[in-house]
């Protein structure tokens, strides 16, 4: 019953902007392809460049406005939006580069009746198609909502922030970040902190480590009192979603490659996934005390938690299920996503996405039709928002 009635609460004018995305999808698809085989790795910005370019033309071509944003370093964003100005009732946030593909055909695009393939597909330029179709939806229809394009989800978002915190793109009621998982509700994301520790000394040769500093082992015990310490203060939390601060050893290297020689500086590489923003500096100053060492903050997002019990989110939960056809879950979500870019905001942001899978793997995919299903709740949801 409660499905029935929120599609019925949908309207005869959102049901036909449905009815008119449905016939574009073939076009929408080749788009697509042409997006998937811009091999647009995040540290290849001419190409991230490029995928920013089609973009813009996809979307002006439709009515859609569009500015471009361009970096120190000649990295260019792309903000979209249905009405003029920085700031948007609703601001959407997908990105267009992708982590590097194994190999060269890796950026072909596939389509297997209605299975793709090639990188991005799931993640993320799938859902920066929906995006996109639901901005060209709403031109002309009264509807306050941006998209910000991001060059560089997969090493940290920092464009993203540099749009809202430089470039002042920002939203007056909610984000919703596209890039997750299908027929789901993202309202909490953990925080990352990567943080190198270096120990520095005497080398020489191993068979006279009297003459040396053992740096390996002084790091290695060090790793494991960090360890052992971190998780007696935070404990595991119970729960499939073990919703608490983790803090893992990632790397330990140490100079050169050679076996018979002890090494004069060793490096250990720590990943903090956080709750709690104060959980960064407790980090920083546990490996600093007992390393020892010099201590380096490599990369730190902080964590972005919202009310899942916020009108807004229930009734985007309500839109979605009307077009999905079944309960939609609330989730916390163990990893980051461009939801960290936003915090500052203080306005609610959650994470959705289209049904896809092995996103970062040679066997990524996608299903067409879910890009679609997105477009088609995510503008239900704004017309009735905006009315």
């Amino acid at each position: 019953m409660r499905l029935m009635k929120s599609r019925h609460a949908i309207g005869s004018a959102v049901l036909s902007v449905v009815l008119s995305l449905s016939v574009a999808h073939a076009a929408d698809l080749a788009f697509l392809k042409e997006l998937v085989e811009i091999p647009s790795s995040s540290v290849d910005y001419p190409q991230v460049n490029r995928a920013m370019d089609a973009m813009k033309a996809y979307l002006e071509k439709r009515g859609v406005i569009c500015t471009v944003e361009t970096m120190d370093d000649g990295r260019k964003l792309l903000f979209a939006a249905t009405k003029p100005g920085k700031e948007q009732d609703f601001i959407l946030s997908a990105h267009l580069d992708v982590v590097p593909a194994s190999y060269e055909g890796q950026y072909a695009f596939g389509n297997d009746n209605g299975r793709l393939t090639g990188r991005g597909v799931g993640d993320d330029k799938g859902s920066a198609l929906a995006a996109a179709q639901t901005l060209v939806a709403l031109v002309g229809k009264g509807v306050s909502v941006g998209c910000i394009f991001g060059a560089d989800e997969e090493l940290g978002g920092f464009t993203t922030t540099w749009m809202v915190e430089q470039k002042g793109y920002r939203p007056r009621k909610r984000v919703l970040v596209l890039d997750s998982a299908y027929a789901k509700i993202g309202y909490a994301t953990k925080g990352q902190l990567m943080v190198r520790a270096t120990l520095k000394g005497k080398g020489g040769h191993s068979s006279a480590p009297w003459r040396c500093e053992d740096l390996v082992t002084r790091l290695s015990a060090a790793v494991v009192r960090i360890h052992d310490e971190w998780y007696r203060r935070h404990p595991l939390a119970e729960g499939a979603d073990h919703w608490s601060d983790v803090l893992t050893p990632t790397v330990i290297r140490s100079e050169g490659d050679a076996l018979n020689r002890i090494p004069s500086e060793v490096w250990v590489n720590f990943n903090l996934r956080s709750v709690r923003a104060e959980a960064k500096d407790e980090c920083i100053g546990l490996i600093r005390e007992l390393t020892g060492g010099e201590v380096e903050v490599v990369r730190y997002s902080p964590p972005c938690v919202s009310d899942g019990n916020d009108p807004l989110v229930q009734r985007l939960r309500a839109a979605m299920a009307a077009e999905i056809g079944r309960e939609i879950p609330l989730e916390r979500m163990p990893f980051a996503t461009d939801a960290r870019c936003f915090v500052s905001c203080k306005v609610p942001v959650v994470n959705i996405g289209h049904e896809h899978g092995d996103s970062h793997a040679a066997t990524e995919w996608a299903t067409a039709s879910t890009i679609d299903t997105v477009t088609h709740y995510l503008t239900a949801f704004l017309l009735s928002e905006s009315k």
